[in-house]
């Protein structure tokens, strides 16, 4: 490759690249470097450089440091407390094209003989061959132990890197952290090529050859090119996240338009860097673009890309969220995420609309949440265009805004944040909100200064029998669990309310008794509340989710007009409104204003 291949004095991209490693690569000696991880690490350290290409490049014939020389520059600025600390780096800097690899040496070579003494801290292995090959060699020259810290960069010219390499990596037991140039623009350019033979013209050698390139990229399901660019990018990073690595991303602009050339992944197994690592990706966008956002910084940096390892979420952009719904004691409502955690098995009607409409693909899936995380952003446009028209906003009829994660017994916490957010930016235009949780209130809702006095905070609860729970609720929050929240609130001086609907019948599928038939137990319990929704399970929608369509509850109206009354009689008795909904005996029309 000539000097005119490697000149970046147009290109604005590549020097925002180059800036970012610096930063990040900067960043991990100086964690790395910490008393805290001096106390446990070993002092042998390694750096691998996948596609070292020339080490420099030229802006206006001014020679501008490339990766591996920016590696080395950070490595000689941080000499003193690196050689203190007595810590040895082994670097490793792979390139396969003969020009490129002289000029590589020859410049690393002339950095080592200028600064000499970064020759006590660094030895320097070069590789002429490919990555996928090198990496081979270069596992067998390090100590795979999580005491040895490794740090890899990945910046290949298109794509090159197979997917089998990145398993390689991910597999080691070093703490790693990985700097990943995800090509989008590569992707998008395959994508062409593969619907292209999909519609039945004849590939060259060099399109079959791309597909081949992208099998050993993305895996062997070529399929998934079908796929938008955000999961395209989340099936590519999954293979990291898999192994227990956190990923946040830099989306790489185009210099001439508004479109996403590549994205600059950082993959790690500790939160806090990858957190750190946001903040640069942050403040490196910030110093692109000057203009304030509306929504604040820790907005932005949500929006930044991002994956947990243990996150129970997956993100998604929605084009609205405000919507009047249908449903008789509502008004409007927000879906703000896809998909519920809870897993219940009435069965779920939101769960047989998102599979209808192929939201989902099944129950699995459903149990994969999905959050807008641009609701924010959508919520600034729409409160204006709506406001005058609103009672209330309910959250939510399709989802959970609370939802509760039963692993780690707590709520998930990316949901909590967002519902909180969406509650407090209702509340700033005076819209007052109505919650229905089967989670648990965070006591983040205590905070009367925040949050509007107007809103009514409910639970479902349909049940105090721990079989129906087990077999009808199995991932929900613990029945005490969210009556004691609710009661806190209640004790707090706030709305609450209880929804008991779908109400069970005594005998189910799977369950001979689900105690049903002692409403007084459930109705004592929760007599600190203002309203009460009481609503008779869907018969015929069970018989069809179960595969069963005999009856199941012979006497089912007798049974729920029992039930309605008892409802009623306590709630006249203890001052608490109701409402019976539509369909169970006992309805009235009347009450279904209960929220307005």
């Amino acid at each position: 490759m000539s000097e005119k291949d490697w000149d970046i004095t147009n290109r604005i991209h590549t020097k925002n690249k180059l800036e970012i490693i610096r930063s990040v690569f900067n960043m991990w000696l100086t964690v790395w470097n910490g008393e805290r991880q001096q106390s446990w690490t070993n002092r042998e350290w390694y750096v691998i450089d996948l596609f070292a290409g020339t080490g420099v490049y030229f802006d206006n014939k001014n020679k501008v440091s490339g990766s591996s020389l920016i590696l080395l520059e950070n490595i000689f600025n941080q000499r003193d407390k690196l050689e203190k600390n007595k810590v040895k780096i082994k670097l490793f800097l792979v390139e396969i094209k003969k020009q490129n690899f002289d000029n590589l040496k020859k410049n690393i070579e002339a950095f080592l003989n200028s600064n000499k003494t970064i020759k006590n801290i660094v030895e320097v292995y070069f590789y002429k061959e490919d990555c996928n090959t090198a990496i081979n060699d270069i596992l067998g020259n390090i100590n795979n132990s999580y005491k040895n810290p490794l740090f890899i960069l990945i910046d290949p010219y298109g794509l090159q890197i197979k997917k089998e390499t990145i398993n390689k990596i991910a597999d080691l037991k070093n703490s790693k952290d990985v700097l990943l140039n995800y090509i989008l623009e590569g992707v998008r350019r395959v994508g062409g090529v593969y619907k292209k033979g999909q519609k039945g013209a004849i590939l060259n050698k060099k399109e079959i050859k791309t597909i081949e390139t992208f099998k050993d990229f993305i895996g062997e399901n070529v399929k998934i090119i079908s796929k938008t660019d955000k999961e395209l990018l989340e099936q590519y990073v999954s293979v990291l996240s898999k192994k227990g690595l956190n990923v946040v991303g830099y989306d790489m602009p185009y210099s001439d338009r508004k479109d996403i050339l590549y994205y600059l992944l950082f993959a790690s197994k500790k939160v806090k860097i990858t957190k750190i690592v946001q903040d640069i990706y942050y403040r490196h966008k910030r110093k692109q673009n000057s203009q304030t956002s509306l929504f604040g910084e820790e907005y932005e940096k949500s929006n930044i890309f991002s994956v947990d390892s243990k996150s129970k979420i997956i993100s998604i952009r929605r084009k609205s969220l405000l919507y009047k719904t249908k449903v008789e004691y509502g008004d409007w409502t927000i879906n703000h995420i896809i998909g519920c955690s809870h897993g219940c098995n009435f069965p779920c009607y939101a769960m047989m609309m998102a599979k209808k409409f192929g939201w989902v693909k099944d129950y699995e899936d459903w149990r994969k949440p999905r959050l807008a995380v641009n609701a924010l952003e959508i919520l600034e446009k729409e409160i204006p265009k709506y406001k005058n028209e609103i009672d209330f906003v309910h959250l939510c009829f399709m989802s959970d805004p609370f939802m509760y994660d039963s692993e780690e017994k707590d709520l998930i916490p990316e949901i909590k944040e967002m519902t909180l957010k969406i509650i407090e930016r209702l509340n700033k235009d005076g819209i007052r909100v109505t919650t229905l949780t089967k989670g648990f209130y965070p006591d983040e809702i205590l905070d009367k200064k925040r949050f509007s006095l107007a809103n009514e905070y409910g639970i479902t609860l349909v049940s105090l029998n721990e079989d129906f729970k087990r077999e009808y609720e199995p991932f929900s929050a613990p029945y005490e669990k969210r009556i004691d929240s609710l009661k806190k609130l209640a004790k707090a001086g706030l709305k609450t309310w209880i929804s008991m609907e779908p109400y069970p019948t005594p005998q189910l599928p799977k369950l001979k008794e689900t105690g049903a038939e002692r409403i007084d137990e459930i109705l004592e319990k929760i007599k600190f509340v203002k309203k009460i929704v009481f609503g008779k399970l869907n018969y015929s929608r069970l018989n069809y989710y179960n595969g069963n369509y005999s009856q199941i509850h012979g006497n089912g109206d007798h049974f729920y007009k029992e039930m309605a009354q008892k409802v009623i009689n306590f709630c006249k008795k203890n001052d608490i409104e109701y409402h019976i909904k539509i369909g169970t005996p006992l309805s009235e029309k009347n009450t279904k204003s209960i929220f307005k």
